[in-house]
């Protein structure tokens, strides 16, 4: 039986929404995290990560918190915050981007895959977007019972094209590729002229 209870602890009914009020929005953190990373980044950078987690739009998964804001809800300075962002960008949890004076975050998932010994034997990773999650878990478990697993990293998504505000980048494994090149030649030929179109631009801005 569900019982709600006012400031003085006492057991009282549901009241309507203009006098009590809840957040009931949540966000998830994947075990494998806290199992295998969280002792290496610390309290600090984990609160700074839920902070950010915590203000991702549902649908794209892109948050934009200011460093004031997550400093004052992690209960750490500003510059903690900087150093605390640059150390999630290390482990791959976090990309940033600046644009128009303003932050944006984009959050990564990662999943160390461990055989019947406990081996490591791949890394699952995916943008963070929340509605996708589910089709994302099950995508990835049928990865794993159909033994694809045995590369060094598994992308959820087979083809990934990443876009920020100035640059375009385009991600496919080399497997996918090879089965690309078999079952269609046209699109194959087509992604390579799109890779080879984006690396020539990257080499022109530097």
């Amino acid at each position: 039986m569900t019982t709600f209870e006012t400031s003085t602890g006492k057991p009282d009914l549901p009241q309507a929404p203009a006098t009590k009020r809840a957040e009931l929005n949540w966000f998830h953190v994947f075990k494998s995290m806290v199992d295998n990373e969280l002792a290496r980044l610390g309290p600090d950078a984990f609160a700074v990560y839920c902070v950010i987690k915590s203000h991702c739009d549902l649908v794209t998964g892109v948050a934009f918190p200011s460093v004031a804001t997550i400093a004052k809800k992690a209960g750490i300075s500003e510059r903690q915050v900087m150093r605390k962002i640059k150390s999630l960008e290390a482990y791959g949890y976090i990309s940033k981007n600046r644009a128009k004076g303003h932050n944006s975050y984009r959050l990564r998932e990662k999943i160390p895959i461990k055989d019947g010994r406990g081996q490591h034997q791949a890394m699952a990773s995916w943008d963070y977007q929340p509605v996708r999650l589910r089709d994302v878990l099950d995508e990835l478990k049928a990865m794993l019972r159909n033994g694809l697993s045995t590369g060094p990293v598994i992308h959820i998504e087979q083809l990934q094209i990443i876009q920020g505000e100035n640059s375009l980048g385009l991600q496919i494994s080399h497997q996918h590729l090879q089965e690309l090149e078999r079952s269609s030649p046209a699109l194959y030929e087509s992604l390579m002229s799109i890779r080879n179109t984006l690396q020539k631009r990257k080499e022109q801005e530097y």
